[in-house]
């Protein structure tokens, strides 16, 4: 590959702000790889940031600074814009359950699920905004991603709820947010030193970029960036990476722990622990200005109990966000992962073999070319490379702006929104997305049940810029979103002449609802009896048998096929079709409202006339 050298239109300046370090790069693109032109790394020379948070402005803008100057001599060049990643510290992440009563016998579809998502991410969100309000801060939030830990079916879990019928479903959904705050403070110290942002992801968004690329996330793979006050995870599984997390734990427990036990500053304590991967005796200065040597082992004695309790809070986040499965394999990146022991314990206490949880550097990334440099090329270099490289891919994508319903919004973009996530970060009442279909009637035909159905709801209507669209379906800048509300259906309602239809029937003296004479304007109530006896109306009854001089005025008989069933009709000098509920009683039992007659495979009225050997249809 040709050299590349420095310059502002295809280099890109990215800033790691980490707890302990602020490690800036600055790579050039070519082809799809990128090239370190320069780095530099500043320690804070106090704890001016604690557990990823900026707690001092002014001292963190001074490290960013004097990177930025040892950079721009380097490149003999002046930098502008940079970008940055948020820490896993900032990330609140919230586990609750909801559930959704359904319609009886009612089909699970994908919206109702996508829906029932929807209802627990902003179910959690309502947790954590009612906490924060309760300690006085009244934080804004983000969400900027969720994962589903399992689904429920009438209170029993189960895999997948689709094409499953119940009378209740529930998720169990954990969702991952990050505070208005953290972007502000971030934001801030670049303005002290003069840069502008040109794109903030979060840390395991960063470090999974280039350890966990798009070919890989097929897999189920857990990522884990042990920092000194974080460790951030995220976890890939079917193409992408569903669920990010943090533990409130990391390099900076070990190290306070060294510090009390061996009567050392934070500084000292922080040597003495980088040192150990070394395996050598260890000699330090204690705060009594004492010259002190101990070895090695002594040291990994003393600090096993916060290794431990890092590794087991490591794994049980990862189980959280995996749904308590193990993945296939975990990768640590991070200074923090150097730590002896710690990637054994977190395979012991996963079932995975050794080989199985590995650290990452800056060889394993595939498209860094000429990784020649020493400096930062273990695994505390890598999440800087991954800043560079979301930087680089989503240039310019940092926020999007999408209109919902003619109004506009401004998102937080950390990977590919959906509908589904726009929705929730916009607070859309996810029930107004599912229509309920209208009540049925359900009641006693001449002893028999009987069922009128209730109207269908009418589903709701998604468009992104005027096409069709669903809840998966995913959005970009500048895109118009359209959300017809989903219109509840009629709840059933019949009258005795509904369920009569059009058959020639005397209504008082042929229709008994609940034992008493029913007209055919009554309405018919849940659980009502209604009974039906067709008695044909005295002048649409046979007449007496004629003698030989009346059979030859009125006509010959004709015989007719009703449903299958051979009709003789006789008596008159001219039938026509309603003459036939004289000798046939249908079924009205099987009634829904409506009657439909054919003859002889065609639409008929029932004034037509009949002709001997008509084949007649009545289908309800």
């Amino acid at each position: 590959m040709a050299k590349i050298t420095f310059d502002e239109n295809n280099a890109l300046f990215a800033l790691d702000i980490g707890t302990r370090t602020v490690i800036g790069i600055v790579v050039s693109m070519a082809e799809g790889h990128m090239k370190v032109l320069a780095q530099a790394m500043v320690e804070h020379q106090s704890r001016a940031m604690l557990d990823g948070q900026i707690h001092d402005i002014p001292r963190v803008a001074e490290a960013v600074q004097k990177v930025k100057a040892e950079l721009e001599k380097k490149l003999k060049a002046p930098l502008q814009k940079v970008a940055i990643a948020a820490a896993g510290r900032s990330l609140k992440t919230r586990r609750c359950r909801v559930d959704q009563e359904l319609i009886e016998d009612l089909e699970i579809d994908a919206m109702m699920i996508h829906t029932l998502e929807l209802m627990g991410v902003q179910r959690a969100q309502e947790l954590l905004e009612q906490e924060t309000r309760q300690g006085g801060e009244g934080e804004k939030f983000f969400c900027v991603g969720h994962s589903v830990v399992g689904y429920y079916l009438n209170d029993y879990p189960i895999t997948n709820l689709e094409g499953h019928r119940g009378k209740k479903i529930g998720a169990e959904v954990l969702a991952t947010f990050l505070p208005a705050s953290v972007v502000n403070s971030l934001y801030t110290v670049l303005a002290r030193v003069g840069l502008e942002p040109l794109y903030l992801t979060l840390e395991p968004i960063a470090a999974s970029e280039v350890i966990i690329p798009e070919q890989l996330r097929l897999l189920n793979l857990a990522l884990v960036d042990v920092g000194a006050g974080t460790s951030d995870i995220a976890i890939s599984r079917d193409g992408t990476i569903t669920a990010y997390g943090m533990v409130p734990t990391a390099g900076d427990e070990i190290t306070e722990l060294v510090m009390e036990t061996l009567m050392v500053d934070f500084m000292t304590a922080e040597q003495i622990k980088r040192s150990l991967w070394q395996g050598q005796d260890i000699r330090y200065q204690d705060v009594l200005g004492t010259e002190v040597t101990v070895a090695c082992e002594e040291v990994m004695q003393m600090i096993e109990p916060a290794v431990e309790n890092l590794a087991s809070e490591i794994v049980r986040h990862i189980l959280d966000l995996n749904g308590q499965t193990p993945p296939k394999s975990v990768m640590c990146v991070g200074g923090g992962s150097q730590v002896p022991s710690l990637v054994d314990r977190i395979a012991e206490k996963l079932g995975l073999i050794q080989q199985r949880v590995v650290i990452r550097n800056r060889s394993n990334i595939s498209n860094l070319v000429d990784v020649k440099k020493k400096d930062l090329a273990g695994p505390e270099g890598v999440t800087v490379v991954g800043i560079a490289a979301v930087a680089a891919r989503k240039q310019g994508q940092n926020f999007i702006t999408v209109t919902v319903n003619g109004q506009p919004f401004t998102l937080f973009n950390t990977r590919q929104l959906t509908v589904l996530q726009a929705l929730g970060l916009l607070e859309f009442n996810p029930r107004e997305l599912l229509g309920r279909n209208g009540k049925d009637l359900r009641f006693t035909l001449n002893g028999k049940p009987k069922t009128v159905y209730g109207e269908l709801a009418k589903p709701a209507v998604i468009t992104v810029n005027g096409h069709p669209a669903n809840l998966k379906t995913v959005i970009n800048d500048k895109d118009i979103i359209l959300v017809e509300k989903a219109v509840p259906g009629k709840d059933a309602v019949a009258r005795v002449a509904d369920i009569l239809g059009n058959l020639p029937v005397n209504a008082q003296s042929c229709c008994l609802l609940n034992g008493q004479p029913a007209g055919p304007e009554q309405l018919i109530s849940p659980g009502d009896v209604l009974e039906v006896t067709l008695t044909p109306t005295p002048a649409e009854k046979p007449s007496p048998q004629p003698g030989p001089a009346a059979s030859a005025l009125q006509g010959k008989p004709i015989q007719v096929t009703v449903n299958g069933q051979a009709i003789l009709m006789e008596g008159k000098s001219e039938y026509i079709l309603i003459d036939v509920f004289n000798y046939y009683e249908p079924d009205i039992t099987q009634s829904s409202g409506m009657v439909e007659i054919k003859r002889n495979g065609n639409a008929v009225e029932y004034t037509e006339t009949l002709q001997d050997g008509d084949v007649i249809e009545i289908r309800w």
